[in-house]
């Protein structure tokens, strides 16, 4: 921190900096453990070594390259697991702005989800194959001129990663919105900078 107490940063760290870093230099051990609830009631361990998702984000960021220009927005309309992360962090590392979201099954947010995919305006929907025939169902109840490209996260072959071009990013650029619950108003998107994470 400075005098005046803001964030002291070289202009060259973002998220994705400390991702690959990590990755790097942490290749084999854990990144992420998700417990899985929907396949074993004790909990299923889901893990990601650094080197996997180091291959997973640039097979996912390569792919978002090939569909989108960046800054586009990249909404994540996927259940709750590593894929998700997966998703989130790829968006990011091939320069487009995530829109952290929920699966469209959830009951109750339907109005809400249709209410941010119309302020945010998505180019691609990342989801999973077990969640895609939802999301496009959903994605079907917008006009036409507004349904973004869908793309299953693990449907994405790790080969497309030697096609990933690293992002331009940075600090004072934004990594992803975030949208207020909607609970008492309409949800509104908050931009989080690399700086801000």
């Amino acid at each position: 921190l400075d005098a005046a107490g803001n964030i002291i940063l070289p202009p060259d760290v973002t998220i994705t900096s400390f991702l690959d870093r990590n990755i790097a230099e942490l290749g084999d051990t854990a990144s992420y453990r998700y417990l899985d609830y929907e396949h074993d009631a004790a909990g299923r361990p889901v893990e990601l070594t650094w080197q996997q998702l180091g291959i997973k984000l640039r097979a996912v960021g390569a792919r978002l390259q090939q569909v989108t220009r960046p800054g586009d927005r990249v909404a994540i309309l996927a259940p709750q697991g590593v894929d998700y992360v997966v998703g989130f962090f790829a968006a990011i590392h091939a320069g487009d702005i995530a829109v952290p979201l929920f699966a469209p099954e959830l009951p109750g947010h339907a109005e809400r989800l249709e209410a941010v995919l119309s302020d945010a305006l998505p180019t691609v929907v990342l989801t999973t194959t077990s969640a895609a025939e939802d999301v496009q169902g959903f994605l079907r109840k917008l006009p036409r001129n507004r349904r973004p490209r869908v793309l299953a996260i693990d449907a994405v072959p790790d080969a497309v990663g030697a096609t990933f071009v690293p992002a331009e990013l940075k600090s004072d650029g934004i990594a992803y919105l975030q949208y207020t619950s909607g609970s008492t108003r309409v949800p509104a998107g908050v931009e989080i900078t690399h700086r801000a994470v």
